[in-house]
């Protein structure tokens, strides 16, 4: 059975505010000269959310709690939109959906043998990039071209699908040699609630100051 449930939280505390924290997990060494060794255990980071003040009133707390029995607590993971990153392009602010198109990221040159590829967004920094695998699609937002081209004006035409979870095009048929795969869309993030225990802080401080806080783990797709 899959632990992947796709119903996304109560509207309430979805958005802002939110601490949207990508964490690696690295080991620093010394040695006695004082240079370091780093060991990067993970080769993509893992999200920490943080929403301050997530539950608010009395309505809220009433759908977090029917949400938190659904998922069982942490042990079903959900869709989650970080309001920092969610678009195969840069956002115009924080929360605020661009306008994605069909060149926004590249995902491969076809080689008239493959059919399938995988939705990524890759980040830049001068000569340097990362590429981070996208999971989590938003249905009907995906736009894609190959060789800069509408597939269904291809000749001959191409259609094509694409996969949620999995986030993966594929097409009916090979893409032809030479012609670049591209992709703009929207997109989620696989979360669960952080431990067993965070309804009963939930409630206890709900009870105190009429509020209460919340903390989501991003879950890595198996």
């Amino acid at each position: 059975m899959s632990r992947f449930v796709d119903e996304y939280p109560p509207s309430g505390f979805r958005g802002f505010p939110c601490i949207s924290s990508p964490r690696w997990s690295t080991s620093i060494v010394a040695v006695d000269s004082g240079a370091e060794q780093a060991n990067q255990r993970w080769e993509h980071p893992l999200h920490r959310f943080t929403l301050p003040e997530a539950v608010r009133d009395h309505a809220t707390f009433e759908a977090v709690r029917d949400h938190w029995l659904v998922m069982r607590g942490p042990a079903h993971t959900w869709p989650f939109r970080d309001p920092l990153d969610f678009a195969s392009r840069a956002l115009p602010a924080a929360n605020v959906a661009p306008t994605v198109t069909s060149t926004d990221q590249t995902l491969g040159t076809g080689d008239g043998a493959t059919r399938k590829f995988q939705l990524v967004k890759t980040y830049t920094r001068g000569s340097h990039s990362y590429t981070r695998r996208i999971h989590l699609p938003v249905a009907g937002t995906v736009v894609v071209s190959v060789g800069g081209a509408d597939p269904a004006s291809l000749s001959p035409a191409l259609a094509w699908t694409v996969s949620r979870p999995g986030g993966v095009v594929e097409f009916d048929a090979p893409v032809p040699a030479g012609l670049t795969v591209a992709a703009g869309f929207l997109f989620d993030t696989e979360v669960r609630f952080e431990a067993d225990d965070v309804f009963d802080g939930l409630v206890r401080s709900w009870q105190v100051s009429g509020y209460a806080d919340l903390t989501l783990i991003e879950v890595r797709p198996c």
